[in-house]
């Protein structure tokens, strides 16, 4: 009598990996053929995003960032001699931050434009122009947002609103930890603490000041603000 051979009595791997195979590939032609509206349209909406947004960065986008970069190139240097009006405002031939940032919103250069704008508007006495051009302002830059939050503190300190003041200069001072920029937001978070009354927010923040910034100015000048406030506190 003779033995099957061990191997050769074993199921067909090929022959049964054929079947599955083929069973697959019917059911995929059935879903195919039963939703086949569907994922074509499915497919048109893809290939027509794809298609959008490739002409909108290459046809739109890109040309709107080098005129905003090109645009901006004229302010930025009225803004460097100090000539803030011409920088803000434009001198008639050439545009100014106000005008760039609004006709190239959505640009780095538009962005950029927002809050020299700000600053502009700042430093010429425009508190209420230089809030709305500062909070349009959008960085992913830690120095830059701690400028952005401490020129806000700025212009609320301006106009008397130290909650808000306080608010904006304590953001400023948590945005980085900087040996420069750091200080001096923790120190004007502390006067607007103090002129708002809160003596013991202020104590603490001059502290804070004097400990971890101790070689700074604005830690050395901390020391006469606590002995101050140390003695009010007798």
């Amino acid at each position: 009598m003779s033995k099957k051979n061990p191997i050769s009595a074993q199921p067909d791997v090929l022959e049964e990996g054929n079947e599955k195979l083929t069973e697959t590939m019917n059911n995929l032609e059935y879903y195919f053929e039963k939703y086949k509206n569907i994922i074509l349209a499915i497919l048109a909406i893809t290939l027509i995003s794809i298609g959008g947004w490739w002409g909108y960065t290459n046809f739109i986008k890109g040309p709107k960032e080098t005129k905003a970069k090109d645009a901006i190139i004229y302010a930025q240097r009225y803004f460097e001699i100090d000539s803030l009006n011409a920088a803000l405002k434009g001198d008639g031939l050439h545009l100014g931050f106000e005008a760039i940032a609004k006709q190239f919103s959505g640009t780095a250069g538009g962005n950029r434009a927002a809050f020299c704008a700000g600053v502009c508007n700042l430093k010429l006495g425009n508190y209420t122009a230089a809030i709305k051009y500062l909070e349009d302002f959008n960085t992913s830059d830690a120095i830059l947002q701690a400028r952005k939050f401490g020129c806000l503190g700025d212009a609320y300190a301006e106009q008397n609103k130290m909650d808000n003041a306080i608010e904006n200069y304590t953001k400023a001072s948590e945005a980085t930890d900087n040996e420069l920029v750091t200080p001096l937001y923790l120190f004007r978070a502390a006067l607007a603490n103090e002129k708002k009354g809160n003596k013991k927010e202020a104590l603490e923040l001059y502290k804070k000041l004097n400990t971890d910034y101790p070689s700074s100015q604005e830690g050395m000048a901390a020391e006469l603000y606590i002995a101050k406030l140390e003695a009010q506190t007798l």
